[in-house]
């Protein structure tokens, strides 16, 4: 099961920035957004921010990756161009933070597919992986700050599906 939720990953990060489904010519511009996300209270650096389009919202979704201090400015690829920020609308949002097989995080950057360095996901999978996360962000017309407080603790849901207080 994890081996599938790293290879949807994969999957969705190449359809993300491959430019497939949306004309630029037809998608609104990218909206400043960035914030900064914390893992059990400490900033999580070195992880990549996927925002995913949900319902009605266009393009192909949105990345970035944290600094040192968790802080992180999205990216959006429309066809050949990067643009800063997300197009507005309604986004699914989850973390990856690859790491090696000595625990030090891999870099996102590298020329080495991570998983030819042995690299695996660190992140649980209610946070890593796009069919479980239960994280959103509504990206306005003017972007905005979205800040994430994560916890490796999956969220316990109480009777109807209700998180408790």
């Amino acid at each position: 099961m994890r081996a599938w939720g790293f290879s949807a990953m994969i999957a969705s990060a190449a359809l993300m920035t491959s430019g497939c489904g949306s004309k630029s010519s037809k998608l609104p511009d990218p909206v400043p957004v960035s914030g900064t996300v914390t893992l059990d209270g400490k900033p999580l650096a070195n992880a990549v921010v996927y925002f995913r389009p949900e319902g009605d919202t266009k393009g192909n979704g949105a990345t970035g990756t944290t600094d040192s201090n968790g802080k992180y400015e999205l990216v959006t690829r429309i066809g050949d161009t990067t643009k800063t920020g997300a197009i507005p609308g309604n986004y699914r949002v989850w973390f990856s933070q690859m790491v090696g097989p000595d625990g030090k995080p891999v870099s996102v950057d590298s020329d080495t597919p991570p998983a030819d360095l042995g690299a695996r996901e660190a992140l649980p999978p209610h946070l890593s992986d796009a069919t479980q996360s239960q994280e959103k962000a509504q990206v306005g017309e003017s972007g905005g700050s979205f800040d994430f407080k994560l916890s490796r603790k999956k969220k316990a849901f109480g009777a109807g599906g209700v998180m408790p207080r």
